[in-house]
Order: structure tokens, then sequence, then C-alpha cells
């Protein structure tokens, strides 16, 4: 997400790769400790580990430091030095530090996203199976969605279908009624248009990956990747399906302009109170009780000629290629994603989990009426498949989308300029 970067057209992992060639050093620190980029190793043995991951706010980062710190008080011998960015800008960091040898040890992965690092990340099978870690608690979906070519790469701690969520005081002043579970395309371009008013906007459309593609789903059943793992943007119906959503903005009106390529745009457009709805997953809970000031409601994708269909994603934790503690950091990912601590992240609402015996705990701290709809998006939705070189569609998405949905240009057009130009 972001801004594009062509270099030469040249995909990520082939840059990664070219690297991971040429070897990873490592330095020695003082003291007759070692270190590199991903740790340092006291005289003692005791280890310190960098772990990466993306957070969108005071609230996000201490909860990801109060994991890091459940892994020293399981083994007092390891800690973790916890860094943060917006998502937005994580992957494009992290490519430039496993290109240049200086990843962190601790990996964070999105599911969509795994195929264009894994030449940089360090397989988990034979961890996985010196340490008989049971795998069978995770979600199989989100555990094929961070393996590539028959290898895991990362073992998840969420995993989500998207949803709508909804300003319920915007409803309430318009006087319009809340979706319900199953309601229908034509319900919500009627329930959007009405909410359009008094210089608020009863959605909020722009051209990012899963929230974009959910809908579309819904709409056409077009999906933007084949069971080959190729991408297919250029079918009718999803040429058809982009014009619709685009024109949500350039006909319908019933969705705000777009200032340019700002991926967070969608987000701010939601808690700042101008739009009444938005696609999201229920990974967004936290930072929505945190940070809106307006009640939140949550509704499914609504259905379209053949019901209503979503897409399910989810993020992990893996190690790097360059990491020279990997048996301390599988050991750390390993309570990173256990029972007890996905549960305490399901609770406060920051990841439904991955883990199926400790899902109940998410709809503890949720908002009303969660769990229906999130049953109901969990029973509709297909794990969302990705290219290798995905995290590159996305920002050709994003950069030839925005003027279509601004009513400059064609939605056949933008689709097959990112189809030619998309790594292969």
């Amino acid at each position: 997400m972001g801004r594009q970067m062509h270099g030469g057209r040249r995909s990520l992992a082939v840059v990664v790769a070219v690297v991971i060639a040429g070897g990873f050093t490592a330095g020695c620190g003082d003291n007759g400790g070692q270190q590199s980029s991903g740790g340092s190793k006291a005289t003692n043995g005791a280890v310190t580990l960098t772990w990466s991951m993306w957070a969108s706010g005071t609230e996000d980062r201490d909860a990801w430091q109060k994991v890091a710190d459940e892994v020293t008080k399981k083994y007092p011998n390891i800690k973790i030095t916890l860094e943060t960015s917006p998502f937005n800008d994580y992957f494009t960091k992290l490519g430039t530090r496993l290109a240049g040898g200086s990843a962190p040890c601790i990996v964070s992965m999105q599911s969509l996203r795994t195929g264009g690092y894994v030449n940089g990340m360090l397989p988990l099978d034979e961890l996985i199976k010196k340490n008989s870690l049971d795998t069978g608690d995770f979600d199989a979906s989100i555990m094929a969605g961070l393996a590539s070519g028959g290898k895991q790469y990362a073992l998840p701690y969420d995993v989500g279908s998207l949803i709508v969520t909804y300003n319920k005081d915007l409803f309430k002043a318009a006087g319009v009624p809340a979706p319900k579970v199953g309601w229908s395309m034509a319900d919500f371009e009627a329930t959007a248009k009405k909410l359009t008013t008094g210089g608020k906007y009863g959605f909020v459309a722009y051209p990012i990956d899963l929230p974009m593609f959910s809908m579309i789903l819904s709409q056409t059943g077009a999906e933007p990747v084949d069971a080959a793992g190729k991408l297919t943007l250029t079918s009718e119906p999803m040429k058809t399906g982009f014009q619709w959503y685009a024109d949500l903005v350039a006909k319908a009106g019933v969705a705000p302009k777009l200032p340019g390529v700002d991926n967070n745009f969608p987000d701010t457009q939601f808690l700042n109170g101008n739009v009444a709805m938005q696609v999201n997953g229920p990974w967004a809970v936290l930072s929505l009780k945190q940070q809106a000031k307006f009640d939140v409601g949550l509704a499914t994708i609504p259905a379209g000629p053949d019901g209503s269909k979503t897409y399910s994603a989810g993020s992990g934790f893996g190690i790097s290629q360059s990491c020279p503690y990997p048996d301390e950091a599988f050991k750390a990912i390993s309570v990173m994603t256990s029972a007890d601590v996905l549960g305490q992240l399901a609770t406060i609402g920051r990841a439904y989990p991955a883990r199926k015996s400790v899902q109940n705990k998410w709809y503890e701290n949720a908002f009303e009426g969660a769990k229906e709809v999130l049953d109901a998006a969990n029973a509709s939705a297909t794990p969302f498949r990705a290219t290798a070189g995905w995290d590159q569609v996305s920002k050709l998405l994003a950069q030839y989308g925005v003027p279509v949905f601004n009513g400059q240009g064609t939605a056949a057009s933008v689709l097959d300029q990112v189809q030619q130009q998309a790594p292969a």
C-alpha cells in the first residue's frame, strides 16, 4: 500500500533473493556479546530479538508490547525489542530491510503479501517439527494463507472476514433503519443515498484490495486472482464490478471524492464522522472502540445476486533468514501465537483469533450484535487469494484507480494497465 516503486519492474522477491544469495553478515558487539540487526546475545546467553510490527496508534502499540512482555515472562532469557510503523509504510520498509540484510528477527506478515517476501524469510516447518508444535488449533485457511510453495512461513495470530462498520449516530440522525444480516446491495445503495445529506456521505469507497474486492465479489462474483494464482483483473465481471464500485463516488455521489493516493483515507473519513459506512475487518474493533466518538455498529457485506459474499484474510509472525537466533525466535512466536496470548488480544478487540479454541473471547468486549454478524460473515467468506507480487498490484490499483473514482477514466483501462504492469 502507498506509493508505487517501480525499480525497473523487478519484483521485491527477486531483489531479496539476490541479496540472500550473496549472504547476510552479522557484526560483533562489545563486552564479548554478539550483535546483529535482528538482535543481540549477551555473554550470559540472554538474547534480545527485534520484532517489527504495524500499529495504528498508542492503543495498538500497547497491545503488542504486552505480547512482547509475555515472551519474556515465559522465557526470561529472551527479550523482545518492538518496532512499529503504520501498516501503509510497513511492507515498503520491510522489503528494504530484507533486501539490505538488516531485517528484524521476528517479521510480521499478512496473508495477502506472504508470497512476495518468502525469499527473505525462514521456512518454519523444521522448527515446528523440532519443537513438536501442534498446529491443529489454528484456522486452516489462515495457515494456508501464510504458506507458500508448500512451506509454512509464519504462525497466524488472527483471521477475519470483511464486514461493514457503520456510524449508528448518523443512521439515527437521518432516521434510517440499521442494516440487518442478509441485507441486499439494493438496500445498501438506497441506505447510502439516504445518508448522503448535510455534507455527510453514506459510504467511503477507495481502490484498496480487501474492502473493494469483497464488495465486488458480492456484487458480481468476480475475483482478482484465480485458483492457479494468476491475476484475472481483465474479466468482464471484474470490470463491471470495479466500475460500479468507483461510480459510488463518481456518479452516485454517495461517497466522497478522493484527494489522491492515501490509503488512510477510508479510516480517517469514518473516524471523523464524515461517512456513515465503511468496509473493514474485526481487527479494527480495538482502534474503533478507542478512537470513534460515536456508537459503532457492524453489518455483513450486502448480498448480491448470489447472496452475501466476502473475503477473509489474516496475519502472523515469521522469522527472517538473517536472524542469527532462529531457535529463540521460534520460541518467541510460539508464545505470541499461544492460546493464552491470542485470547488476551481477542478480549481487547485487537484480533479475531487464529486459534479456534479462543475465538469466542473476541465477542466478550466487541460491539453489540457482533457475534451474529461475524458468524454470518465467516460462513460466507472465501480466503483471499493473492499473487506473489500482490504488494505491487495493490499499489498499482491505488495509483491508477483513484482518478477513476473521481470520474476520470474507466475501470476497463485501469484494470488493463494493472494487469499488464503487475509482476508475473
